[in-house]
């Protein structure tokens, strides 16, 4: 039984590992060495399937009550009947370790398997393990194979603009940052009494590759949890110490707000960006445009960017005078809003802000620097959404949020179970004692 519990714990580490990217986005669809990433997502998915179908009784009864996601992931595959693209080109097609509602499906099982098989203290356990693998074997492809693990052996404008930047197990320095910040995130907060040292070696290794990723973006969300972690632990203040300080905080968050605003162009060159945040703000303005032409169900999940590339769709930039050519909108809610339309941002934002309470309460609840995960992530999702397009993907972004939010719910609900069965132990006792 130990066994068997050690090898599906180390399916998941590889399955985790796998869906934040690692070594996959290195090998393009018309690599013979393809097969790899198809054959290791398909058999990841066939497993899990397994596991489900296994458990499917206790998996149905922890899953059903969560209608809000699973309203928003129907729509998603609805979509493939209004596509832009055809039917089976919106079912699946090769980017990567593959995009459309199929490989969208397999990380929403894999979100739903990963949630009711391990609560959420476990949950940071395999995590860890997960990031720390991530970190030490980006750190050895960096090292042993430069090539690969740092930007500038390539003979691409890329690598030439990017030079000398780190990349580790992953395609691209930006998401390297990114999934760098998450690993600190949860080497910061994960509950080890024992051997803290090992947890602290792993938050300052993930700290230098993300320094050494040169990522702004990733250097930013680093710093925001940072300066947050009081806001987090004040939320577990009595609320008559707790009004007051968040009355001084948002003060002094509207003050720098409003510095940061006046000082805009300053900061931003000093990043190395400059106003229009190095062109997204003239994407965005088109890609609104585009939104507005089919507003309410949008154009079928994760097809429109591929019909514009395959020159279907033509997204006109007036300001720069040019037809945009992108893979995607450097914003994931805008992604969102091309994906499924209004409605389902709508119903995203319905999903997001019932889980984040869902987060606050389950914070209150749990005393351990753990319970400050799930608010944690969530808001480190939101920040870097409104640069990146990272929601309601094909990736561990999306399947940590499906987990979380079926385990918060799950939680929660066997909380108010046991306060009840204690409240009726005690009125049961009244009246038998009257």
């Amino acid at each position: 039984m130990f066994g068997q519990r050690l090898v599906e714990k180390i399916f998941v580490v590889f399955s985790l590992l796998f869906f934040s990217g690692a070594v996959s986005y290195f090998i393009a669809p018309t690599n013979p060495f393809y097969l790899i990433v198809q054959v290791t997502a398909y058999s990841i998915q066939l497993v899990t399937i397994f596991l489900i179908v296994v458990r499917w009784k206790k998996i149905l009864s922890f899953v059903i009550q969560e209608k809000p996601l699973w309203i928003l992931v129907g729509l998603a595959l609805a979509s493939a009947i209004w596509s832009v693209m055809p039917f089976m080109v919106t079912l699946s097609h090769d980017h990567g370790p593959g995009t459309g509602v199929i490989p969208f499906m397999r990380v929403t099982l894999f979100g739903i398997y990963f949630a009711a098989c391990y609560g959420l203290k476990e949950q940071m356990r395999l995590l860890t393990w997960t990031f720390g693998v991530a970190v030490i074997l980006s750190i050895v492809v960096a090292l042993v194979l430069p090539h690969y693990g740092v930007t500038g052996s390539m003979a691409l404008e890329e690598d030439v603009r990017h030079v000398g930047a780190w990349r580790g197990l992953y395609a691209h320095k930006n998401i390297f940052g990114i999934i760098m910040v998450m690993s600190a995130i949860v080497f910061r907060l994960v509950d080890i009494s024992y051997k803290r040292w090992i947890v602290w070696v792993g938050f300052s290794l993930s700290v230098a590759l993300i320094i050494l990723s040169t990522s702004k973006t990733a250097l930013i969300l680093l710093l925001t949890f940072v300066a947050l972690l009081p806001l987090y632990k004040a939320l577990r203040w009595n609320y008559s110490l707790a009004i007051p300080f968040f009355i001084v905080a948002i003060l002094v968050g509207g003050s720098m707000a409003a510095w940061l605003v006046d000082n805009a162009e300053t900061i931003l060159g000093i990043l190395g960006r400059d106003i229009s945040l190095t062109g997204r703000t003239n994407i965005w303005a088109s890609v609104l445009n585009k939104i507005w032409e089919r507003p309410w169900l949008g154009y079928g999940y994760h097809v429109f960017w591929l019909s514009v590339i395959d020159g279907n769709i033509e997204v006109w930039s007036p300001s720069i005078n040019i037809f945009l050519k992108l893979p995607h909108a450097h914003n994931g809610f805008l992604d969102l809003s091309l994906d499924i339309g209004l409605l389902g941002l709508f119903l995203f934002v319905v999903s997001y802000v019932k889980v984040s309470f869902h987060a606050i309460e389950y914070l209150r609840l749990n005393n351990s620097s753990e319970g400050i995960m799930p608010l944690a992530y969530l808001l480190f999702l939101l920040q870097f959404n409104l640069s990146e397009p990272s929601l309601m993907r094909e990736d561990i972004y999306w399947l940590l949020y499906v987990s979380l939010t079926l385990s918060l719910q799950n939680f929660l609900n066997l909380k108010k179970s046991n306060s009840f069965s204690q409240q009726k132990v005690r009125i049961e006792g009244l009246v038998s004692t009257s």
